[in-house]
């Protein structure tokens, strides 16, 4: 990761340092990276549909647009770590795409190694922390409701969040800034299965 500026660093509840930096238009290698370090039930969850058979070129192609900001109005974050095998490797990754003036779509993703080791949670809090220094007063997302990972993290930002079941899934609304939460009642966001890291 040289000549990269970190933004934050903390360590994981295994003593490892984490470095996290924005996301920018030469890193598809690290997505790419990222996602060749996930099991096939770390995709399900975090894809939200079977990518066993998905082929790299469609990974490259994905990892490309998201790095060079295809879509507008999108921030990312990425970690680092050294392991054994190698130093700087892309172990996380968060972003958040704009839907509108006042919410975003957010994921998160981190490899399978590293996992239940608070990364994917500081990493939400700093996205999170980002989307509502922007303007952002909501940060949407659909979570399989066996995600347990996902949930615990959830929990642990300390925000509000209306949820929205719906079969297998829940639609969820984290709040940001908001004094009083008056979530709406009809809430429903179900968007098309995409790769957004």
């Amino acid at each position: 990761m040289p000549d990269k500026p970190t933004l934050y660093t903390f360590a994981t509840k295994a003593g490892s340092t984490i470095r996290v930096r924005p996301l920018m238009p030469e890193d598809a290698p690290y997505l790419v990276d990222l996602f060749e370090n996930m099991s096939a039930e770390s995709r399900y969850h975090r894809f939200l549909q079977t990518l066993d058979y998905l082929s790299m070129e469609r990974v490259w192609t994905e990892a490309e647009q998201i790095a060079h900001g295809a879509a507008v109005n999108t921030y990312g974050l990425l970690a680092f770590c050294d392991l054994t095998e190698r130093p700087d490797v892309p172990v996380g990754a968060a972003r958040y795409v704009r839907l509108d003036s006042g919410e975003a779509e957010i994921a998160v993703s981190v490899r399978d190694d590293m996992q239940r080791l608070g990364i994917g949670t500081d990493l939400i809090r700093l996205l999170v922390d980002v989307a509502e220094a922007e303007g952002i007063q909501r940060l949407v997302g659909v979570v399989q409701n066996d995600n347990t990972a996902v949930w615990t993290m959830l929990r642990r930002l300390g925000r509000p969040i209306a949820r929205t079941p719906d079969g297998n899934y829940t639609n969820i609304i984290i709040f940001l800034g908001a004094d009083e939460v008056t979530p709406d009642a009809a809430f429903d966001y179900s968007p098309e299965p995409q790769l957004i890291w």
